[in-house]
This record gives C-alpha cells, sequence and structure tokens, in this order.
C-alpha cells in the first residue's frame, strides 16, 4: 500500500489539470456550449480517478 504522502505528490500534476481543466469546462458552459462543458469535465473526472484507482490498485 502506498503511503499518503506519495500519493499526494504523485496527484499533483493530475490535480493541476483537472482545474484546467473543469475551469476551461465552466467557460465553455458560460459560453453557452453546454454539451461542451459537460464533456470537458467528464474528461477531468476521468483524469483524476484513473490514476488514483491505478495507484491504489498496483500499489
Amino acid at each position: 500500500m502506498l503511503k499518503f504522502s506519495t500519493v499526494l505528490i504523485l496527484m499533483i500534476v493530475p490535480a493541476v489539470i483537472c482545474i484546467y481543466t473543469i475551469n476551461y469546462g465552466y467557460k465553455l458552459g458560460k459560453a453557452g456550449n453546454t454539451r461542451g462543458a459537460i464533456g470537458v469535465i467528464i474528461v477531468a473526472a476521468v483524469c483524476i480517478i484513473a490514476p488514483l484507482i491505478l495507484m491504489l490498485l498496483k500499489g
């Protein structure tokens, strides 16, 4: 099992990418592109969930 500090350090890059992507989705939603915003937010969720699950299962 990975230590909490290791998981925290390894998740910094995906978290930054997720924050940027969610911000882009928010801007798409404000511009009227609702379907695009939903798609981008789904991509952001996968960007955070996939590495976390893989680290926890292999760790």
